[in-house]
């Protein structure tokens, strides 16, 4: 042991020594002030030199970690870390010992290391740092981050500059910057603002409950030049759930929307190019004619209409709107069905403003088709026919002029069935549409069969329209409530398809065309629990009385109110129109006593004054 201490007092600058056994593994080690504890306390040099007393060097050591020579790094300050107030740490090779790694080297270590991490880090959060710059330098969007206090964060994409039109956005109010040049009014503006400040700092579910407030698209308006912007929302949150941040993604989509505008036209106008040419030509044109004059003369009526004063006009306007509904639709023409619905709703609610409203949409509906069929379709259809008319028309005139210098009434007759078809040709063209009528009610399209001398008969041309839409109003009402679904006919032993019976005759003084099918036939109960629940029938009522009483303003037998029918105006437009033309029509029951369902056959005599019917020669 006093060896021990000369070596101290030659060593003076070290304070402790590694201890080996006699095979070079390391004990442990020996301080300088363990000894001096034991030596400089009462009788300590007594005691070392007293060789009774011997003391062992052992009995002074203190443990040391230990690491190998080839042990890395993180282990080797690890083991300093589990003893924190160790001298440093022996290294061996192989057990045996090879030095000492003192602690304050060990903390050199451990900070060029910590240095070399977060130079490392520095570095790839540098680099990232240039990605994200690069990227908002280079997309195509507006990217921003609003902070707590409504203004921009000084990261933001450069495209950002462009789409608002301003430099230098870092600290600017976001409300400024987005809204106030934008079409929203004062009070949606303020509660943007208000949705923003309930949001920010606040747990997210504050973002979840107020982001309908936020708008996903705005309309700024550069000094007449309009943007469209879209903007995306995203909040950023903490550890805790609040939100510190939001970040805000804006595209001008001003070119996008107007390319899909376009495109959604171009697929408008091709559905209404479709549509137009399933109709033949003559048809369409009389059809949209008739429609906008119709609309055009209610346009200028309604706004004065008042219920209590102007209920006859109400109810025409009801069998108008019904008539052109059902001839839109029979005809497949269905882009502007459901504005005439609409309208028809504003009748029954007696609403004068609403219906004016409905009627122009009804109009630019019509007049949307009327202009897809000029610019589309008319240079090919008048080159078609263009040479042909021009003589025909040449022709005409001179023989007109002929008739009415020589007086000749027999030819004036004659030439006034120039260019009208034969009631049979043109009962043939009117029922051409009863194919795409079964299509919508999902039923066989039809047989029809004529009879009678139609083809020897022709009607004067300014009948036709309303004669057209009389028929068109029968046949749908045929379809829908006749005519069984196919699955119901084959059960009753009928064919699939129903038939339509048309038969025509002049019988005395007018012409008579009677119209039926093999459908179910008329539903006299359901007739008559409407009748007598609207006050127009008694328990007294014949069957015949109750028959007539489909002519009757709201009665119908429908079962609910549809598109197609149900609302009780299609029989009372067909009266009045025919009575218009000077004619009537009136229903003949085929049997008195109605079948098990309660239905009877019948069917509709159309009369026509003579005046009307041209007979051939």
């Amino acid at each position: 042991m006093l060896q021990v201490l000369e070596v101290f007092r030659d060593h003076k600058q070290e304070h402790f020594f590694p201890v080996l056994d006699s095979d070079m593994q390391p004990m442990g080690l020996v301080c300088e002030r363990s000894l001096k504890g034991y030596v400089y306390s009462r009788y300590g040099m007594a005691l070392l030199a007293n060789q009774g007393q011997p003391k062992l060097l052992e009995h002074f050591l203190t443990n040391c970690p230990v690491a190998e020579l080839d042990a890395i790094t993180e282990h080797v300050l690890m083991k300093v870390h589990i003893q924190p107030d160790a001298e440093g740490v022996i290294i061996t090779w192989k057990g045996s010992y090879v030095g000492f790694l003192r602690a304050r080297a060990l903390v050199e270590l451990a900070h060029e290391q910590q240095l070399a991490v977060v130079n490392e880090h520095t570095a790839r959060l540098d680099a990232r740092n240039r990605e994200i710059q690069s990227v908002l330098q280079n997309m195509r969007q507006g990217i921003c981050i609003i902070q707590s206090d409504l203004t921009l964060n000084q990261d933001y994409s450069s495209h950002l500059t462009s789409i608002l039109a301003l430099d230098d956005l870092a600290g600017k109010p976001v409300m400024d910057l987005l809204f106030t040049r934008s079409t929203l009014g004062a009070d949606q503006r303020q509660q943007v603002a208000a949705a923003l400040m309930a949001v920010l700092e606040q747990d997210v579910l504050l973002y979840d409950c107020n982001a309908h407030h936020l708008p996903a698209e705005i309309t700024l308006d550069f000094d007449g030049e309009r943007k469209l912007l879209e903007l995306h929302w995203r909040p950023l949150v903490d550890d805790d759930d609040c939100v510190e941040r939001l970040m805000l993604v804006v595209r001008d989509i001003t070119q996008i929307r107007a390319l899909q505008l376009k495109a959604d036209e171009q697929q408008r106008e091709m559905r209404l190019l479709e549509e137009i040419l399933a109709v033949t030509p003559s048809r369409f044109v009389d059809f949209i004619q008739q429609s906008c004059d119709c609309v055009a003369a209610l346009l200028l009526q309604v706004s004065s209409w008042v219920y209590a004063n102007h209920e006859g006009e109400w109810q025409t306007a009801y069998r108008d709107l019904h008539t052109i509904k059902g001839n839109a639709r029979t005809l497949g023409l269905l882009s502007v069905t459901d504005s005439l619905h609409a309208s028809e709703q504003a009748v029954l609610e007696r609403n004068a403003p609403l219906l004016h409203t409905e009627l122009k949409v009804v109009m630019q509906a019509l007049e949307c088709y009327r202009r897809v069929h000029r610019e589309r379709l008319s240079g090919y259809l008048e080159a078609e026919k263009a040479t042909g008319t021009q003589i025909e028309a040449s022709l005409l005139a001179q023989l007109e002029a002929l008739a009415l210098e020589q007086k000749n009434t027999a030819l004036t007759n004659l030439l006034s069935q120039v260019g009208v078809p034969s009631l049979r040709d043109w009962l043939l063209e009117l029922s051409g549409d009863l194919p795409r009528l079964a299509r919508e009610l999902d039923k066989p399209a039809p047989v029809v069969s004529l009879s009678g001398p139609l083809a020897q008969i022709r009607l004067d041309a300014s009948c036709l329209p309303a004669l057209a839409g009389a028929l068109t109003h029968i046949m749908r009402n045929s379809m829908d409530h006749g005519i069984e679904p196919a699955e119901q006919r084959v059960s009753l032993g009928k064919p699939e398809a129903g038939q339509l019976q048309w038969h025509g005759a002049i019988l005395g003084d007018e012409f008579v065309l009677q119209v039926g099918d093999d459908g179910r036939g008329l539903n006299l109960k359901r007739l008559a629990d409407k009748a007598r629940q609207a006050g127009i029938a008694t328990a007294k009522s014949t069957t015949g009385e109750l028959a007539e009483l489909i002519f009757h303003a709201g009665i119908s037998t429908a079962e609910q109110v549809s598109m197609t029918s149900g609302r009780g105006v299609g029989m009372d437009a067909v009266r009045a129109s025919l009575e218009a033309l000077g004619g009537g029509v009136s229903i003949e029951l085929l049997s008195e006593q109605p079948d098990a369902e309660n239905c009877a056959p019948f069917r509709l005599h159309l009369h026509l004054p003579q005046a009307l019917v041209l007979e051939s020669t």
